[in-house]
């Protein structure tokens, strides 16, 4: 695995998501029965690579996939009869999410992997309380 890629990616989104106030390896820090080990909102990033292709002169083509759990802490109700305001704060972790596709889609990690591009975002079910988004982009380079 590319320590630099990865390094780089998790400076890429404290950079221009700075709503974040976490971003760290996902190391199943979401998964304990008492508060997780982080500060909200969150986002835990998984990198593999799915596939890797031989090609010529002992390289590789690899695709890397990066898997994002952004995780939000909300408590505030966004039904229709709430008031504006406390709907608009429950649901800025749209305006989270959003900004977090603008940073990654297209990046190219200054030319050195092909540019990502999302796959898919997918909310989890959970019983703690917390909103958490599966967030999936793909890129593939050359080793």
């Amino acid at each position: 695995m590319e320590k630099e890629l990865f390094i780089a990616l998790c400076d890429l989104l404290k950079s221009k998501v700075p709503e974040l106030q976490w971003v760290d390896a996902d190391q199943g820090q979401l998964n304990v029965s008492e508060r997780p080990p982080v500060a909200f909102p969150c986002c835990l990033v998984e990198m593999s690579y799915p596939q890797c292709v031989n090609h010529t002169a002992g390289t590789q083509r690899v695709q890397v996939r990066f898997q994002l759990r952004v995780a939000f802490n909300v408590s505030a109700p966004t039904n229709a009869s709430a008031p504006i305001e406390v709907r608009e704060k429950a649901l800025a972790q749209y305006d989270t999410l959003q900004r977090i596709h603008k940073a990654l889609q297209w990046w190219n990690y200054g030319r050195r992997i092909n540019p990502t591009a999302r796959v898919s975002v997918a909310p989890e079910s959970r019983s703690d309380g917390l909103k958490v988004y599966r967030m999936i982009y793909e890129s593939a380079f050359m080793d």
